[in-house]
């Protein structure tokens, strides 16, 4: 049984071998919350991008890279708590867990610490205007994120999927409300990073709630040795992932002249635009695909399959209005100066559902304990893809190589890996 203390007052504790089941309605409100999510993430770059210069949007827009690269590499914290609390809730194995919370800030401290320490040797060409406050900020952001993680995974783990709906939702709601009063305050670029950071430590309020304050509480249904060896494996993978996810304005701009960069930021708009409408949600969604394909692990790759073939469904349909309404929505919205031809739109959301696809093989591969061949995976596609962005062509060419091609080596090592996992459980 686990831990009595784990859960909240107001939800009786699950029976070992029992969690809630992933319904239509658990589903839907993850979905919900998602959509929310990519809402309000679409939301804060509209600001950004009306409210800063051209120069100073693309200076925003290097930092929110490198600050959702940091919470995405915190993602893979969020797997493994998912995949560890449910192995508790559904075994009853919380005798030599750890305290998630504090297993998680744990982690958190660790890696803000590692930005810390080597902010001085990039800081300056990343975080223009003001290094040191900007790393400041993100050091503060990583460590309050890796709290969100933890208590985001213990309920997806345990099948609260109402309270981290809600809590995936609140979150980016309140990074929306904070950037809004950055924009009206005229705070610039580092008022709006600050606001963007600062929501990350929306789940020490939501901790009032009772379901939230029972997931603070919970412990992992592994030792802590285990879970140290898994999580760093998790971080790698996600790392990885985060760096081709959010992250690819930075390699991006690394593997490009300054003067052609600070000259690209419609193209980085269009890149982040076109993937959020199936990376946000599928992001939600992980924690859902993690335990849907543990209780289906039976019907080998099926559940996968199934799961793909709706996602690249999804993504030729995006794709098709990219390029239909893509142009006149981004000048629209944005402004003339962020105009992008249809037909690059149509290109970087095909490859956006590359990622879709990768995001999904590596948590098929977390689910059945795969976790060397979910950082091979990641780390692979992301090789492939720094490798082509050094290409000699122009940007808008190195980007869809790069975005395009490298994720299908990563597919392949997960699928690989999850079909040998299925076939020796036979």
């Amino acid at each position: 049984m686990s831990d009595p203390a784990a859960v909240s007052p107001a939800t009786p504790p699950a029976a070992a071998g029992t969690t809630t089941p992933v319904t239509v309605r658990s589903t839907a409100g993850v979905g919900v919350a998602s959509l929310v999510a990519a809402g309000a993430g679409y939301l804060v770059l509209v600001l950004a991008a009306r409210t800063l210069t051209t120069a100073d949007n693309a200076d925003f827009l290097r930092y929110w890279s490198l600050l959702f690269f940091l919470f995405g590499t915190l993602g893979g914290l969020q797997s493994e708590v998912t995949r560890s609390v449910h192995v508790a809730t559904t075994e009853g194995t919380t005798a030599h867990g750890s305290r998630v919370l504090t297993f998680g800030l744990g982690v958190g401290a660790a890696l803000a610490a590692l930005v810390a320490v080597t902010a001085p040797l990039w800081a300056p060409s990343v975080l223009s205007p003001a290094p040191v406050v900007l790393a400041a900020v993100v050091v503060v952001g990583v460590l309050a994120f890796a709290g969100h993680t933890s208590v985001a995974g213990t309920l997806a783990g345990s099948g609260r999927w109402t309270a981290f709906s809600g809590l995936v939702g609140a979150e980016a709601v309140v990074r929306l409300v904070l950037v809004t009063v950055a924009a009206l305050l005229g705070a610039g670029v580092v008022g709006l990073a600050a606001a963007t950071a600062g929501a990350a430590a929306t789940w020490v309020l939501a901790s009032a709630l009772p379901e939230v304050r029972g997931a603070l509480r919970r412990r992992t249904g592994t030792p802590l040795r285990q879970m140290v060896r898994t999580t760093r494996l998790a971080l790698l993978g996600a790392a990885s992932n985060a760096a081709l996810v959010v992250g690819f304005t930075v390699l991006l701009s690394a593997t490009t002249d300054e003067r052609v960069f600070r000259a690209s930021a419609p193209l980085v708009m269009a890149i982040t635009l076109t993937r959020a409408p199936l990376l946000v949600p599928l992001g939600a969604y992980q924690g859902v695909a993690i335990t849907y394909v543990l209780r289906h692990r039976g019907d080998g790759l099926r559940p996968l399959a199934r799961i793909a073939a709706a996602v690249v469904g999804l993504g030729v349909v995006a794709a098709g209005l990219a390029a239909l309404l893509g142009p006149w929505l981004m000048a629209t919205v944005l402004g003339e100066d962020y105009r992008v031809a249809g037909l690059l739109l149509f290109e970087l959301t095909l490859a956006a559902t590359g990622l879709a696809l990768l995001t999904l093989t590596g948590a098929a591969a977390l689910a059945v304990r795969a976790h060397g061949a979910f950082s091979l995976g990641w780390l692979a596609a992301t090789v492939a893809a720094a490798l082509l962005l050094l290409l000699p062509a122009p940007i808008e060419t190195r980007a869809v190589l790069s975005l395009a091609t490298g994720p299908v080596l990563g597919i392949l090592v997960h699928v690989v890996a999850v079909r040998r996992a299925f076939a020796g459980r036979r």
